[in-house]
């Protein structure tokens, strides 16, 4: 027996929570499942088979420590590994469980695997279930269906308005500015890519638009300066196209284009006090410099508004728990969905009239909208991310090796898989027809590059589809873009393309190599083929647990070289395309190339659900976790429901209560689900919030009544735009939640002494400052939004 297990069996283990499963159950049942059920279900096969087992094994980097595991499918392992999980789980360091502690970095000693786990999150919330199962303190009846606390499980899905979850404010992405600028200014060209030259946006699970993620930096907040004083260059220099007056009139004309022009821009309706704040700046500038600069900067004040720059999701009270959104924003909220961009002419009547929240008006403009060209741009734009091969263009290849790999072919490639994607989404077609697809569309460039028949007819970019054979071509996973992304400057890459159908596919996530490991490609030896080289790398004993997760599958696509074309052999070693999933679920098994592969990933539940569960967080712009999971549930089961058909998924979360409605209280606009954990905000019921991090958004509220720190019906976001070791200065989002105006107040406890702000006075007040508008937005109009900033030394 291994040391670390004290005096634990399985039977004393069970025993120790017997007594508190429902009368009748005998340690089991739906209501509270075994401890050997709950360990199988809610533990080892969601996560801790994946990134526990791969270094906690007897040959593995975790091989001396005290959790060892033995391997899934060995005789008598899952009794095994949840008794050497439930020793770890008994001790504790300042009377948490190590169990706890290390999965998320938190023992005082580290974790070598890093961090694994997030709290708050179903996976962490089972294993603190496991812990006190272990601990002997759990309770079934008590603990059963609590928030996540130690010893409780996630909320029920099945509990009322559990579909709904959070929403807040999203900041426009990248893809999305310059959509909105180019049908709100009518510009195309330099003009209309002005995010080009933006700093990039975080990456979160492989997307680019995690509203979490989407905070305005110092930098970014000049670029959007720079970008707003061109496109108002531009509307001054054609203002013919754009007043509908003559500039003869000054004010009057200035105040009509305004009110006209804000409407669209902030994509609902303004208010007086609104349109007299941007008239205030054109006054001021139009008495020294003229009609056309008060026109400018008045139009760039605009374009760097947060009501232009951000797309709420606010709503108003229902009187129930939840807020229903606007007709403004569900219009937005549709438009930006399915096209990328603000509402169009039909859109913004059904928002004025009120029709758009009927759910057959509803479903009829999104399908209106799946059939308008933006809604391609988006689908593409997913499937650079979803599949990691939006840098294609950028990848390195060595010229000697590949001087065919032209910028011409990558992105004839792109365009391919974007066009095959797209044949399967508008006709119908589910993800196995994605996968299994024997057609492609190519240019004839592309066609010879590849080997196969050139087009017939061709579209305006020279595309053409054509019959594949289904054995060197045919299915998403022989596509050159998949293949040629996912690899090496000089060769095919197994350990890249493992991982691409581990966490794209499957949506496995998989621990980091071990600290202080080699993680280098095995050196290219021309007596090896790609797959010996390999193979003998992920033999070693701190790799091979994770390896043969990952290797199995890439293998598997060897018949692809590093820029995506069938061959037979590799170098002169013939290729062996053999591979093997393991520790899935429900798809183990051996298979010989990549028709095999598709046709095994095709059939699988899982496969099916990270893809739902992707699009999702896609759609969203959020992780499927906290009041997100039971949104993220029901589109999986809807996904499943029908068959996997890709479109489906858009009329699902189109009708889904989510879609119409909100959770009140503990959604952070731009920020984070409240947890109440260091480093993320939490927001009690009309109550207030802590800090978050660096570039982290934290939302505040507080009735005028209480302690006066912000007033009644507004919200807060604060956004750290940069922090050194002198001080730091911050952006804070004033949010109006109410249907009617209010002339704001902040006052914060600041980090530093004040040293400079911004769009606001400040005024000492004991231990806070008070922060309040000026002349430019001192008011806040009803569901508005404003902002002002300030530093502070330390």
């Amino acid at each position: 027996m291994h040391p670390v297990f004290k005096v634990l069996t399985v039977a004393g283990f069970a025993m120790g929570v017997a007594a508190g499963c429902a009368q009748g159950q005998d340690g089991g049942g739906e209501d509270c499942p075994s401890d050997a059920e709950f360990f199988e279900e809610q533990v080892w096969k969601p996560f801790a088979s994946m990134t526990c087992f791969s270094c906690h094994n007897s040959e593995g980097a975790a091989k001396d420590s005290a959790m060892v595991l033995r391997p899934p499918g060995e005789e008598g392992a899952a009794a095994y590994n949840m008794q050497v999980m439930a020793g770890v789980a008994n001790e504790e360091v300042d009377g948490t469980s190590v169990l706890l502690l290390k999965p998320i970095g938190a023992h005082p000693d580290g974790h070598g695997g890093g961090t694994q786990l997030t709290p708050g999150t179903p996976d962490y919330a089972a294993l603190e279930e496991f812990v006190a199962r272990a601990q002997g303190t759990f309770d079934c009846e008590q603990d059963s269906g609590s928030d996540g606390e130690e010893g409780g499980e996630v909320a029920s899905c099945e509990d009322a308005n559990s579909d709904i979850g959070g929403r807040g404010i999203r900041r426009l992405s990248h893809l999305e500015y310059d959509n909105t600028v180019r049908d709100l200014v009518a510009v195309d060209g330099d003009l209309a890519a002005q995010a080009e030259g933006f700093a990039s946006d975080n990456v979160i699970n492989g997307f680019t638009n995690n509203a979490d993620s989407l905070t305005v930096s110092g930098l970014l907040a000049d670029q959007y300066r720079v970008a707003a004083e061109a496109l108002a260059d531009h509307i001054v220099t054609n203002q013919g196209d754009f007043l509908g007056c003559d500039p003869i009139d000054g004010e009057a004309c200035a105040e009509s284009f305004m009110r006209a022009f804000a409407v669209r821009a902030f994509r609902r309706p303004v208010t007086d006090e609104e349109v007299a704040r941007y008239l205030a700046l054109y006054t001021v500038v139009e008495a020294e410099d003229g009609f056309d600069e008060g026109l400018k900067w008045m139009v760039a004040a605009a374009l760097q508004s947060p009501n232009f720059l951000y797309r709420t999701e606010l709503g108003v009270d229902a009187g129930d728990g939840t807020y229903t959104l606007t007709a403004h924003e569900v219009a937005s909220e549709l438009s930006y969905l399915i096209v990328g961009t603000m509402p169009d002419a039909e859109l913004e009547a059904l928002a004025e009239s009120g029709e758009i929240l009927d759910p057959a008006v509803l479903e009829a403009q999104a399908q209106r909208l799946l059939g308008a060209p933006g809604s391609e741009r988006v689908l593409a734009r997913f499937v650079d991310e979803w599949l990691g091969i939006g840098l294609l263009p950028t990848v390195t290849r060595d010229p000697d090796l590949y001087p065919e790999f032209t910028p011409e072919i990558r992105e004839a490639m792109l365009g391919e898989t974007h066009r095959v994607v797209a044949e399967v989404f508008y006709s119908g077609g589910s993800l196995a027809d994605l996968l299994t697809a024997d057609f492609t569309h190519v240019t004839s460039e592309l066609a010879a590059f590849y080997g196969v028949p050139a087009p017939g007819e061709v579209d305006a970019e020279g595309y053409g589809r054509v019959g594949l054979d289904g054995v060197s071509y045919g299915g998403l996973m022989t596509q050159g873009s998949v293949n040629a992304a996912h690899a090496l400057p000089t060769t095919s890459s197994p350990i890249h393309r493992g991982l691409m159908v581990r966490g794209r596919l499957m949506c496995h996530e998989l621990p980091p190599p071990p600290a202080g490991l080699d993680t280098s490609p095995p050196a290219v030896d021309p007596d090896l083929s790609t797959r010996e080289r390999y193979a003998a790398h992920s033999s070693e004993m701190a790799c091979s647990g994770c390896h043969e997760l990952i290797d199995g599958i890439g293998f598997g696509l060897e018949h692809y070289d590093a820029i995506g074309r069938f061959r037979e052999v590799d170098g002169i070693h013939p290729v062996d395309a053999t591979g093997e999933i393991v520790r899935s679920q429900g798809i183990d098994g051996t298979f010989e190339g990549a028709a095999e592969l598709q046709g095994i990933l095709a059939g699988g539940d899982e496969v099916r659900d990270c893809y739902a569960q992707l699009w999702t967080e896609f759609a969203l712009g959020a992780e499927l976790e906290g009041e997100l999971e039971c949104v993220g549930e029901s589109m999986r089961e809807s996904f499943a429901t029908n068959g996997g058909r890709l479109d489906g998924l858009v009329s699902e979360l189109v009708r889904s209560p989510h879609f119409l409605r909100r959770q009140a209280g503990d959604y952070v606009p731009g920020g984070d689900t409240g947890g109440g954990d260091e480093g993320e905000s939490s927001t009690d019921e009309g109550g207030s919030s802590t800090d978050g991090g660096e570039g982290e958004a934290d939302t505040e509220s507080e009735d005028s009544g209480g302690d006066g720190l912000i007033s009644e019906g507004i919200e807060i976001e604060v956004t750290i735009d940069s922090q050194w070791a002198q001080g730091q200065c911050n952006t804070i989002h004033v949010y109006n939640v109410t249907d009617a105006p209010i002339d704001w107040e902040v006052s914060l406890i600041l980090e530093g002494t004040l040293n400079n702000h911004w769009t606001s006075t400040a005024t000492p007040d004991g231990e806070y400052t008070t922060f309040t508008g000026d002349f430019t937005n001192a008011t806040v109009p009803a569901q508005g939004t404003t902002s002002f900033g300030y530093c502070v030394s330390y």
